[in-house]
């Protein structure tokens, strides 16, 4: 999903519903149009970091390669993260593209990182963005590898690029609208009490949803969504086909296919692509679905919807909906991240401009 550029400017961005209307008690009267504009804030995503610099000796290393052999690294590097991101929209292993695109080729990984980088950026306007520092310790550690591709281009009111670089088709704007709901529900509806799961560093300002609790507030929003999660067998075949669209009521009157998604099949998707964190945490409601061991299954917002999406737009998306003003506690909550994440990136600016003087005192000193 794009975003917009960090921006202290609030925009915002309407779309006009349009319904058809018959007078039933006139036989002579014809059909008319009424229209509804909803109008919506674009605000800034959550802060994300770059991608490490190389080091000189590395830059030098790559440069001192042959040029064929230079542009091939960089030029394959390029091609998957951009294929990955936008085509099979996997978050992508740092390690393994960089080991794959570099091939026998070793020590250059960074530097071929930082010029793949440049290119996409220059060309595309996108930018390869590690999670925030302040979301990624409390995280568990396989996401401080990953990298994640993010649409820095400043869009209009329209959505006129994103919407022709991502072909939004109707498939595609409902698990981007159903992706959007889940994250309003998880954030605005979850708690972030300290609870025992797997995922110990995410429990202590992620809001979690448990699956009983976000499908019954789905279910009101679509009356064709089951009000409770599928067994561990219609999980299974939900999940085996892959998720997407298909009828739960009976398809719409004109006897067309229903727009009701496959709520747990989208969700697996979600959360292998990183919109969505899932974990097995302790619920005091031992009704509420509890397992076995006394777990219940909850779903969090993930670092990549914080970071293309962002926490503070899913509170202005549900200010807007409610025709409400947006929690300022919410707000508050955001904005202290956002400073600990400023200060925590000029630190560690610092210790990386320090870090060249170092080794240049020690190699006079040798």
């Amino acid at each position: 999903m794009p975003r917009r550029s960090r921006s202290t400017a609030t925009e915002s961005v309407s779309f006009i519903e349009e319904e058809t209307h018959n007078n039933s008690d006139n036989e002579d009267s014809k059909e008319f149009f009424t229209q509804t504009q909803f109008t919506f804030s674009q605000q800034p995503a959550d802060r994300s970091q770059n991608v490490d610099l190389a080091r000189d000796s590395e830059n030098k290393k790559l440069e001192d390669l042959n040029p064929t052999t230079r542009n091939k690294i960089v030029t394959d590097l390029s091609r998957m993260l951009l294929f990955k991101a936008l085509g099979m929209k996997d978050p992508i292993d740092r390690t393994k593209v960089c080991a794959e695109a570099s091939g026998e080729v070793k020590g250059v990984s960074k530097s071929a990182l930082n010029e793949a980088d440049k290119r996409l950026k220059d060309v595309f306007g996108f930018g390869v963005k590690r999670v925030n520092s302040k979301m990624e310790e409390n995280l568990p550690a396989r996401f401080k590898n990953r990298l994640y591709l993010i649409n820095e281009v400043v869009d209009d009111d329209e959505g006129t690029h994103s919407l022709n670089l991502h072909s939004a088709h109707q498939e595609c704007m409902t698990e981007r609208g159903l992706l959007m709901v889940v994250l309003s529900f998880a954030f605005c509806k979850g708690t972030s009490a300290v609870r025992s799961g797997q995922m110990k560093g995410a429990g202590k300002k992620t809001r979690w949803i448990t699956e009983h609790h976000l499908y019954s507030l789905l279910h009101r929003v679509d009356e064709n969504i089951p009000s409770e999660p599928p067994s561990a067998e219609g999980r299974k075949k939900s999940r085996t086909s892959g998720g997407g669209r298909h009828s739960l009521g009976g398809g719409g009157a004109d006897g067309g296919v229903s727009e009701t998604p496959d709520i747990d099949g989208l969700l697996e998707k979600f959360v292998s692509q990183d919109y969505l964190l899932r974990d097995k945490i302790e619920e005091g409601d031992e009704s509420a679905g509890t397992s076995e061991d006394g777990k219940v299954i909850a779903y969090a917002m993930g670092p990549r919807a914080a970071m293309e999406v962002g926490r503070r737009q899913v509170v202005y998306f549900c200010s807007n909906v409610l025709d409400e003003q947006p929690d300022p506690t919410m707000l508050a909550e955001i904005d202290e991240d956002d400073e600990s994440s400023e200060e925590e990136e000029e630190e560690g600016g610092e210790e990386v401009a320090e870090e060249p003087k170092k080794r240049g005192k020690r190699q006079k000193r040798g």
